[in-house]
């Protein structure tokens, strides 16, 4: 064995070692989100490079992942007029880190920038990939007051998201 070898081999067997324990241990950290819990701070872009807090004050923050989801999502919040919008506080999360960008820069994001709210775009996976989500699903989640989130639901059509939205006023 050369000189450099046997200097490497402890290094090596120790790195090795670890990642051994790290995949033995279930691996890596604690979800960040519950219910019952603070919504993880974080600070992620609008559609026009805005910051926008999270939770921030908001009270209901929609997730969207695919296409018609996002549909149904764009077509609750237009009808809703800004005023009830702010009322009801919410935030709404396009997660679309996975886009190709040509379409991405080309139709979506000016399409999104065409409308009068703010739409939070995600970048990676770490932004928004810690939310619930199912396929073909708008996820809701509601927050109380202190940022802490009290209920997580899914809408696959308008009336069932305007349902989940009329019952976050009460």
């Amino acid at each position: 064995m050369s000189r450099i070898a046997r200097s490497f081999l402890p290094a090596v067997l120790l790195a090795a070692a670890g990642l051994v324990a790290g995949c033995m241990s279930g691996g890596g950290p604690e979800p960040e989100f519950a219910e019952g819990q603070p919504f993880p701070e974080r600070t992620l872009n609008d559609q026009h490079g805005n910051p926008v807090e999270l939770p921030g004050n908001a009270r209901v923050i929609l997730k969207t992942v695919e296409a018609a989801p996002a549909g149904v999502a764009n077509a609750v919040l237009d009808g809703m007029g800004a005023e009830a919008r702010d009322a009801l506080g919410i935030i709404y999360i396009a997660d679309i880190h996975e886009m190709p960008a040509q379409p991405m820069q080309n139709v979506v994001l000016p399409r999104m920038q065409a409308r009068d709210y703010s739409i939070v775009v995600t970048s990676s996976a770490a932004d928004a990939g810690f939310l619930p989500h199912e396929r073909e699903q708008v996820t809701v989640i509601l927050l109380d007051d202190e940022g802490v989130v009290t209920g997580v639901g899914h809408a696959g059509s308008e009336g069932a998201l305007q349902e989940m939205l009329d019952n976050a006023r009460d």
